[in-house]
């Protein structure tokens, strides 16, 4: 072979190499996306892509993970939580974006109470990923990951359960929380707090009931809220953080009861989110009771502030109270939007809506007490509670079921105030009948008037239907001797 010819098959070779060489620098540098897609063809972020143990990437907002691809890097297994995970060959260089599809894992189920009932609103949790229980309890969790599931509502019991990742529907038994309470004044939170705990220590009572804001329109605890102080409501008796610190660390639930729209302070201190009395030119009252306008978007938001306030602070449960329409209103009572049939419910229930929209991110339940006649009869009792409403918008629904509030012929009784138990026992019938989905029923109970055994009747009637209850005594004098040992 001649120089000449050796030196061009050189050159050739040479060139030969030099595109073989450049051709496999481009294919190993080859930049192409993955784009991840669940099922329903949304993008999956958080999802890796892993080449032979090797994690090459993690998927962003857009389900979009860079990669580089070679020949040799061509199987592909993409996995991403609450997914299950798929190999992927790709034969030959891709171009632009290559779509993986994973399944996302599927958690079915239904979670209901003790007596086989679903219930709404529950919240079913599996890390990140959430999903909301409807009006029977069912429940359907996307991207649900394989291990401890947590089920949660308000007022309820939490439960956990561990999953395999296994299909099929789950059934879920969660209890209300049994609350026993008695009632706390404002002024005795700030005076005899210890007295109550240790009452709750030594007795089967599990909750404090405290007063935040009374009938007289003075907020014990220490308060910030503008309308507040500028109405002179602020009475800063006691630091509510310390005392929601010190009742957790007794083990107590927290229970805040809220006045709401019967308020002579702020009613005379703010006369626009007043009732008004078109005859006299000033606050409307009857028997010394003023009320705030349920109709004025001020005094809602009023209320609805301080909730929002006092949950922060760490309570567990807002209780509003006198959440209706004044009963006693004569001709000259003025409302701003009016006070007809057609209007008093739905401003009841706007309120307890909103309430619940503002406090519930805040990790606290809602609760509303209504005149105990309401279980029983149908309508609004002209005041705006509707049973049916009130326990579909609540988490717990507290009536009044004092049997001295009872007149001549309730239930069949003369004189109902001789019947405790009988009393509450029938109350109690109509309105559980009349529920329209699973929600918390704690009646408030009399303890005023009565010896030991009539209070302890009451009880054990509420019981009867697996209730907890609340003691009423205005002054906070508690008959001690009507409650059981710790349970």
């Amino acid at each position: 072979m001649s120089r000449r010819t050796q030196f061009r098959l050189l050159v050739a070779l040479s060139i030969a190499w030099a595109v073989w060489a450049g051709w496999s620098l481009i294919a190993r540098a080859t930049p192409y996306d993955l784009r991840v897609l669940d099922d329903l063809g949304a993008p999956v972020e958080l999802a890796v892509a892993d080449i032979d143990g090797q994690q090459m990437g993690t998927s962003g907002p857009d389900g979009r993970i860079p990669m580089e691809w070679s020949p040799s890097m061509t199987v592909i297994e993409v996995s991403a939580p609450g997914h299950i995970p798929q190999m992927v060959t790709l034969g030959e260089r891709p171009e632009g974006v290559v779509n993986i599809v994973i399944k996302a894992r599927i958690l079915r189920g239904r979670v209901v109470e003790p007596e086989g009932h679903g219930v709404s609103d529950v919240t079913v949790a599996s890390g990140a990923e959430t999903t909301i229980t409807d009006s029977e309890g069912h429940f359907t969790l996307r991207a649900a990951e394989p291990g401890v599931i947590d089920v949660t509502r308000l007022a309820w019991i939490s439960v956990s359960f561990d999953w395999d990742g296994s299909p099929g529907d789950t059934l879920v038994e969660i209890e209300p929380f049994t609350a026993r309470a008695v009632h706390i004044r404002g002024d005795a939170v700030a005076t005899r707090l210890d007295e109550f705990i240790n009452m709750a220590m030594e007795t089967e009572l599990n909750a404090l009931m405290i007063d935040l804001k009374d009938e007289t329109g003075l907020i014990w605890y220490v308060t910030t809220n503008e309308t507040a102080i500028d109405v002179g409501a602020d009475r800063n008796a006691f630091d509510l953080e310390r005392v929601v610190e010190r009742a957790h660390a007794a083990g107590l639930y927290v229970i805040g009861r809220l006045v709401t729209f019967s308020d002579p302070i702020a009613a005379r201190g703010r006369p626009s989110m007043s009732v008004w009395d078109s005859e006299l030119n000033q606050p409307y009252s009857a028997n010394g009771q003023f009320f705030l306008d349920p109709t004025d978007p001020d005094a809602r938001q009023y209320g609805i502030e301080l909730a929002v306030e006092a949950c922060s602070k760490g309570i567990d449960e807002i209780q509003f109270d006198y959440v209706r329409f004044p009963d006693q209103r004569r001709d000259s009572s003025t409302f701003d939007e009016g006070v007809t049939e057609a209007v008093r419910a739905p401003t009841i229930n706007l309120f307890l809506s909103d309430a619940v929209e503002a406090v519930h991110p805040l990790g606290c339940a809602v609760a509303a007490d209504v005149f105990g006649f309401i279980t029983t009869v149908g309508g609004d009792g002209a005041i705006g509670q509707r049973w049916e409403d009130v326990a579909l918008l609540v988490d717990v629904v507290s009536p009044m079921l004092y049997p001295s509030h009872y007149g001549a012929d309730w239930f069949g009784y003369d004189i109902p105030n001789n019947y405790p138990g009988p009393v509450v026992r029938e109350a109690l019938e109509d309105g559980l009948q009349r529920l329209p989905r699973s929600v918390v029923v704690r009646p408030w109970l009399q303890d005023f008037g009565y010896d030991a055994g009539q209070v302890r009747e009451q009880i054990t009637s509420a019981e009867l239907f697996g209730l907890g209850w609340m003691l009423w005594n205005a002054f906070s004098d508690v008959t001690v001797d009507a409650l059981f040992p710790p349970r």
